[in-house]
Formats: C-alpha cells, structure tokens, sequence
C-alpha cells in the first residue's frame, strides 16, 4: 500500500495537473474524484462533479450505455481512447482527447480519465489539410510539369497541367527512372546527371515537337546528402515560336532595305509570311492605278503548285470588279473564311477555302491562304500586319528609288550631251571666229583711215563684239571641262592654294593697293586645281567690282570644320549684291548691274560647278556691307600614315 506521504504526493499532483482528470468507477461509471480544471472544464466545482455519470456531460449521439461500454474496456484491457467535441461553460466548443487508464487506487480498480484539450491542435491540422488541398490544386492546375526525383533519378512523383501535352496523367511517371523514359534525349539525361551530382540546373529541352524550360534544383538533408532532386518544367513552345516569328520578321526587315525591286521585295516578305504563320499559300500583288488592277509579283512554290503554273507572274490578276479588290481598296486587313462563298473572287476555280488579306498601302496587296477553313490567331494578325506595313514601305522606296534612278540616268545623259555640246560649240566656233577678228583687223588696218567716224564707230563695234564673243566663248569652253580636265580628290591644304592664288594675282592686288587677309583653313578632299579656280574667281570679283565702286578692297578668307565638311568664308567691302540678284548669280554669263569692268558673267558659275563636283553648297549670304560667299567641301576624315 502507498504510504501516507505518497498518497498526499499524489493528491497534489491531481489537484495541481492543468488537464482535467476525472476518476471513474469501473462498474458504475460515476464520478468518484475530478480535480480543479475538470470542474473549469464542466462550469462547476469539483464536488459537483463527483456523482455525476459519465453520460450526462458526453457529446450528444453518445448514450450512457456508450460511455460505460468505454469505461467498462478501459478496466479490462487497461486502456481506452476517445475524442469529443464538448461545450464549455463559456458555450464555446471545444474538442478534447479523452484517454482513460486503469487504476488501482487503495485497492479497488478505477478507470481514470485524462482529458486533453486539441482544439487548436486540430484547427492547425484541419488548416494544414486544407493548405495541403489547395497547394495539391495548384500544382495539379499549374500549366507545368512538377515532379521530383531520388537520388537514383526515380520520379517519386509528378504533377501539372502539362503533362497534358506529354500524354501522361498525374503521377504515372511515379517509379519509372527518368534514364529509361527518357534515355533518347541527350539533353534530358545530362542534366538530370549535373542535377543529381548535386547542381542546380536550368536548360531548354526539346521532347519532340515541344521546348520546355526546365529547372532542377537539389535537395540535401543536414548531412549534406542529397536527398531528393525537386523541377520544375515549363512548356515554352508557344514562346519560343513566338521569337521565331519575330525573328523572321527582323530578318525580313533587313532584307527589305536591299531590294531594289518589287520582285525581290515581293519574293522576301512571301517567305517571311510563311514561317511566320506556317502557311505555305503565300502571294504578293502590286496595284497599277492606270487600270485599277493588281498584278502578281511573287508567291511561294507551294502557292504556284496549288494553283497550277510555273511563275508568280501566272498567277491571276485582281481586277477593278474582283472582292479582292475591293478589299485593296477598303485599305484594312481582311480574313475571308471561305473563299468558295465570294461572290467575285479574282480566281473561282481555285479551291482555295480561308484568305487573309493584308493591303500594302496604295503598294498592293499581301494574301496568306489555306485549302481548309481555318484561322489566324492574334499573334500571327499582329506580325503579319507589321510585316505588310514594312513591305508597304519597301514598295515604296523601291519605287522611288526606280523613278530616282530613271531620272539621275536621263540627268546624266543630259548632262553628257549639255558637255558635249558646250565643248563642241566652244571649240568649233574658234576658228570661225578667229577668222572674223581677223578680217576684221585687217579691214581696220588697211581702210580705217579711209573711213568716217560713223563707219570708225561701227568697225569699233564690230572689233569689241568680236574681241566679247572670243571671251564667251573661251569662257564656255572652260565651263565645260571642270568635269573632263579634273584630277581625282587628294587630301588639299587651302593655305597652300590660296597662297600659289595669291602670288597669280600678285600683281592686281598691289596695283589697286588690295588687302587680302587669310585665317587658319583647315585641310580638305578635293581637286587642288581647282580649288584654286574657286578661289581665284572670288577673288578677282571682289576686287574688281570693289575698285568699280571707288572702294580700296579690303577681302578676309575664312573657314571653319562642321561635321564632315569645311565651310569656308569669302567676304570683301565692295558694293554687295542686291537680295534679289543672290540665287541668280550663280547662272552662266549672269551679271548683276551695270558694271564698267570686263567680264563674261561665267566665272561663279564655273565656281558652283566646282563646288557640286565635290559634293560641296555655294551661295550667298545676306549682308548689309559688300558681299559675303560661303561654300562647302569635304573635310579630311581620317589621319593619313607615311607612305
């Protein structure tokens, strides 16, 4: 027996116990003993609750003779369990885990009852069991691939939606190695390897017809070993198609600012089109306002096989009374579902069934189509209206640049004949006019003392008029060779010409006691010769039409570096020129005023040819005193090394 000590031990470890316990008597079941957090648990004192019968504080649905069934296999077998749901004093549930145990106490046989309280131990497990469902939903509804797999590469489970693109349902993969599903992908096996050497891994995978993005990460217990390799793999095939197109577009787009004709232009964006929808029916037309038709101009070689001829060229036309030209002319993307219900279509016999159209501004018309009834998705609408806008703008150039090249052609052909003509005309009239000085000359010599003074004024006339005509003429031969007396562009130090222009002129300049100031001239690409033309010109006009007007000359010669050209200025103190006259000074045999000075007027005609020959600009700036010239030449570009 226990002794007096222990018995009062035991007592205070009941009393003092925060669980509630109740003592139960085997047979009856009745309450013989219940410590302090049994009454709290019940609402009552403790004493209350000794006598009371196990049933009368049991959760409806369990009856008295339920509770001494419990009670009465506790004191048999020693032990018993049950979980309740009671209401507390405070009408709050709660639900409690009852364990009951068989005891002897001062020799009679008790069952006891130790109630714990799990209510919050159940509300976490009934969260972590919802949170469990929820994260099974996800991952099962996830347009991925999740799976895991040990240390010997076994999947130990897969889930995801995309699974559905493999062909596999949720957990199949489970037990199988992954080295014999899908040992026939290199790439899958090598990083399954790094992953499982313990590396974390992310690579794109092709498993046929798909591209996935996989990502393998390790996983290692406290030892470091690794336990399990968790990924994750993410279908990218819709993506990656998507870059494709975009590619293609970039591609088509580069290609296009190279072709130089509509053929080409027209043969580019037909190919681009096919990949960019994988619809091998693809065709181009260009629109001819003269007759309101739309010819063809390229196609792929599945579009001429469908339609059954050789060339693009072959295929129909598109004609004022055909919807398809109508559509051209409506100006927006079209899709026609079924080609067979048009009313007008350019070619009724072809079985052609869906049609996009896509007009190339005033250009023509884009047409992708499909011998069945389907569709165009947004993306694949996206691309090919940027494509059809970049083709538009490709017809476009293309276009100009023929008529530009047409007219440069008939330019030059001009040009050459203007050439031609001068240099023949200038150089046949020579002699003509050689002979007619002569004559003249002659009969000055032999009969002028014979004549009057009005006939000594006319053969004065005759004398000038021929003596001008010579100038002219001479002046229109050297007009026409600034172009075939040239020498090829040549690194060119204007200080130097100018010097060499200045020693010419030498004589002038202190005849009329000119002042001539020279600034720093960067070095230029040019003719040398006849950069040294320009110069001389400017410089005779200003000094020239300056002592015209009374004036001592005073001129400055500067220029200065502008990107890729030099600007160099002319200015001098003499008269000026008037507004009106600054665009048309530049003519052949122009001269602006009255002028007492000799001269044929070609002289800054023959400096703008110059000029236009190096790529260069002339002309003249507004200025309230004398006359200021600018023109352009190229600048030196590059630093160049000892030969």
């Amino acid at each position: 027996m226990a002794s007096t000590e222990d018995t009062a031990l035991f007592r205070d470890v009941f009393e003092a116990n925060p669980d509630p316990i109740m003592i139960h008597d085997a047979d009856t079941g009745t309450v013989v003993r219940a410590n302090e957090a049994a009454g709290a648990l019940l609402g009552c004192p403790p004493a209350d609750v000794v006598g009371m019968h196990v049933g009368e504080f049991s959760p409806s649905g369990f009856s008295t003779a339920d509770a001494n069934a419990l009670i009465a296999e506790a004191a048999t077998s020693g032990s018993a369990q049950v979980e309740w749901t009671t209401e507390g004093p405070d009408g709050k549930s709660r639900r409690v885990e009852v364990s009951l145990e068989r005891a002897v106490i001062e020799d009679v046989t008790r069952v006891v009852a130790f109630i714990h309280d799990v209510t919050e131990i159940r509300r976490q497990e009934r969260k972590h069991t919802e949170r469990s469902k929820q994260l099974q939903t996800l991952v099962e509804n996830l347009p991925v691939v999740v799976f895991t797999l040990d240390p010997d590469g076994v999947f130990t489970y897969s889930a995801g939606r995309g699974l559905d693109e493999l062909g596999l349902e949720p957990g199949e993969l489970e037990g199988v190695s992954v080295f014999e599903a899908y040992g026939q992908y290199p790439d899958i096996v090598a990083a399954v390897e790094q992953a499982l050497d313990g590396d974390e891994v992310r690579v794109t995978q092709k498993v046929d017809d798909l591209v996935f993005e996989t990502w393998y990460r390790p996983v290692f217990d406290d030892d470091g070993e690794l336990t399990q390799v968790v990924s994750v793999a993410r279908d990218i095939t819709a993506l990656k198609r998507h870059e494709e197109r975009v590619e293609a577009l970039s591609e088509a787009t580069n290609e296009l600012l190279y072709s130089r004709t509509e053929t080409a232009a027209a043969d580019t964006v037909v190919h681009i089109a096919q990949r960019i929808v994988d619809q091998p029916l693809a065709a181009m037309w260009s629109y001819d306002d003269g007759d309101d038709t739309l010819s063809p101009i390229g196609a792929t070689g599945a579009a001429t096989d469908f339609a059954g001829v050789e060339r693009p060229a072959d295929l129909p036309e598109m004609g004022p009374e055909s919807d398809e030209n109508d559509i051209f002319h409506a100006g927006e993307p079209t899709v026609i579902e079924d080609y067979q219900a048009l009313s007008n279509p350019s070619a009724p016999d072809m079985p052609m069934r869906t049609l996009l159209c896509l007009p190339l501004d005033d250009q023509g018309l884009l047409c992708i189509g499909s011998d069945t009834v389907s569709s165009f998705d947004t993306d694949e609408r996206f691309l090919l209206e940027i494509l059809a806008g970049t083709a538009a703008a490709a017809l476009d150039r293309v276009e100009r640049e023929t008529r530009l090249k047409s007219k440069q052609t008939e330019l030059e052909r001009s040009n050459e004949a203007l050439q031609q003509f001068a240099y023949i005309a200038s150089h046949d009239l020579q002699e003509p006019l050689r002979m007619v000085s002569s004559y003249v000359d002659l009969l000055d010599s032999e009969y002028g003392d014979d004549l009057d003074d009005e006939a000594a004024e006319y053969m004065a006339f005759a004398i000038d008029g021929a003596r001008r005509m010579q100038e002219m003429v001479n002046a229109l031969l050297r007009y026409s060779r600034v172009e075939t007396t040239s020498s090829e562009f040549e690194e060119t130090d204007p200080e130097a010409v100018i010097d060499r222009t200045l020693d010419a002129l030498q004589m002038r300049i202190e005849e009329v006691d000119a002042s001539i100031t020279v600034e720093s001239l960067p070095p230029v690409e040019a003719d040398p010769n006849q950069v040294g033309q320009v110069f001389q010109n400017l410089l005779e006009n200003a000094i020239e039409y300056a002592v015209e007007a009374g004036i001592e000359p005073r001129i400055e010669v500067s220029a200065d570096r502008e990107d890729d050209e030099v600007v160099f200025t002319v200015s001098d103190n003499g008269p000026g020129i008037p507004d009106g006259d600054r665009e048309d000074v530049f003519d052949i045999f122009h001269r602006t005023g009255a002028h007492d000075t000799e001269g044929t007027g070609i002289g800054l005609a023959v400096c703008q040819r110059i000029v236009l020959r190096h790529d260069g600009r002339i002309w003249v700036e507004p200025s309230e005193d004398g006359a200021t010239f600018k023109f352009t030449l190229p600048a030196v570009t590059e630093v160049r090394g000892d030969d």
